[in-house]
């Protein structure tokens, strides 16, 4: 299974569904310039788009794995979808925003051109800020390559 189709494939249906999401996560950090191995997609979505993009994720084969929960110390929920495709799998986590701050960063996000139309991707600045709030050794990874980019000037069309 390959992760770049996979991608657009969720992208093309998403966009004809008109939900609202922004990437983040490994895929948003390559959108950066900031490219790193991931196993998964990480999609942000408002609370009330959560049902249709879960209907859409099952319709193209995969399954939730496994309770939601809130990720400690945000207010995020996260759900766990799989597909499996022989050997192969993908998973793709959805974390559902239920606060103004995160709905902002679905608002704010970037529209990359593709060729099954706009990627909304989350801005490099808030991508700081949700890594910074979970902290996890790998975020705390991903915030340095993320500010190396501020230094250099890349990225710059960024808003606060």
């Amino acid at each position: 299974m390959n992760l770049y189709d996979e991608f657009f494939l969720l992208v093309r249906r998403l966009n004809e569904l008109e939900i609202r999401y922004a990437v983040v996560g490994g895929i948003a950090l390559a959108f950066h310039g900031k490219a790193r191995f991931t196993r998964d997609l990480d999609l942000l979505v408002r609370h009330e788009d959560f049902d249709p993009l879960a209907m859409a994720l099952s319709r193209l084969g995969y399954e939730e794995t496994a309770e939601p929960w809130v990720l400690p110390d945000t207010p995020l929920t996260l759900h766990r979808f799989l597909k499996v495709d022989g050997e192969d799998e993908l998973m793709v986590d959805i974390l559902v925003a239920a606060d103004a701050d995160h709905h902002r960063v679905i608002g704010n996000a970037d529209l990359a051109d593709s060729e099954v139309g706009p990627v909304p991707i989350a801005t490099r600045i808030d991508l700081i800020r949700m890594k910074r709030s979970r902290n996890s050794a790998q975020d705390r990874v991903d915030i340095s390559a993320l500010e190396e980019n501020d230094k250099t000037g890349e990225n710059s069309t960024d808003r606060e």
